[in-house]
């Protein structure tokens, strides 16, 4: 079965184009990958992905179901979305933002049930954020609101989870956790889609990857496949040596700093 389905999409703010006739699938269980350079098009896919946007043309189905035929709180059932950045205007304790992920679940002023809270319970120590539960959202640093956010999304107990840049906040050792996370969440059975700039971090853990440039999708594969020289030089217009990573048969990046 397919996780995912486009056909054919197209956006557009104003008159200008973001997603031109793009169509891909992703199968239910895979983890892909979605790159590109700044302005491809990646953020606003992930947000029509997740019914935030609607395109002007084209199609996009959740586990076989066209979205359009889907009511918000059944998708949100079966997808969750975390974007690259979270602003919180009410400073909720950490542990009111999780349990805010179960609000599918739940019909209007009921409160929480067992399966609730163990859902949450789940989700905050999935996320690793157990220690800040009874901390205020916004006393938190970025990288661990951003781990916050993931938190809220497990809580909804996804069958896809898509993913805006989750590790752009965050040190070393929390990317490390976030992407073994990820692919542990993976392996369980949940599929995941995530936008990258880190290409080496995509080449790593994704099991495929889309290349967007300019709204389309400029190539796919596996990244032994899609991340070459050819491809880089045309979509980010620099110059890069490629290597195959010391532990796992996957390329890696390097710049080529001027003069050397």
């Amino acid at each position: 079965m397919k996780a995912l389905k486009v056909q054919n999409i197209s956006f557009s703010y104003d008159t200008t184009d973001i997603i031109k006739n793009v169509t891909f699938s992703s199968e239910k269980g895979e983890f892909l990958g979605i790159i590109g350079p700044n302005g491809a098009g990646k953020s606003t896919m992930l947000r029509i992905l997740c019914g935030i946007l609607e395109p002007q043309r084209g199609n996009v189905f959740i586990l076989n179901e066209n979205i359009k035929d889907i009511n918000q709180k059944s998708r949100a059932q079966k997808i969750s979305f975390v974007p690259q950045e979270t602003h919180f205007a009410l400073n909720f304790l950490v542990e009111d933002v999780v349990l805010l992920g179960r609000y599918p679940y739940l019909s209007a002023f009921q409160r929480e049930r067992k399966e609730d809270t163990e859902a949450v319970e789940h989700a905050l120590a999935y996320a690793n954020v157990m220690e800040f539960r009874k901390r205020p959202i916004n006393s938190l640093s970025s990288g661990e609101r951003q781990r916050v956010v993931l938190a809220r999304a497990l809580a909804q107990q996804p069958k896809i989870l898509l993913l805006d840049e989750p590790t752009s906040h965050l040190d070393l050792h929390h990317q490390y956790a976030i992407m073994q996370l990820l692919k542990k969440l993976n392996a369980e059975g949940l599929s995941v889609v995530t936008v990258n700039h880190d290409l080496n971090l995509a080449s790593l853990y994704c099991q495929r990857l889309l290349l967007m440039y300019e709204g389309t999708i400029y190539s796919e594969g596996t990244p032994q496949s899609l991340i070459n020289n050819e491809n880089l030089k045309h979509v980010y217009k620099t110059d890069v040596k490629i290597i195959k990573h010391p532990l796992k048969d996957v390329p890696q990046i390097f710049l080529h700093p001027e003069g050397e």
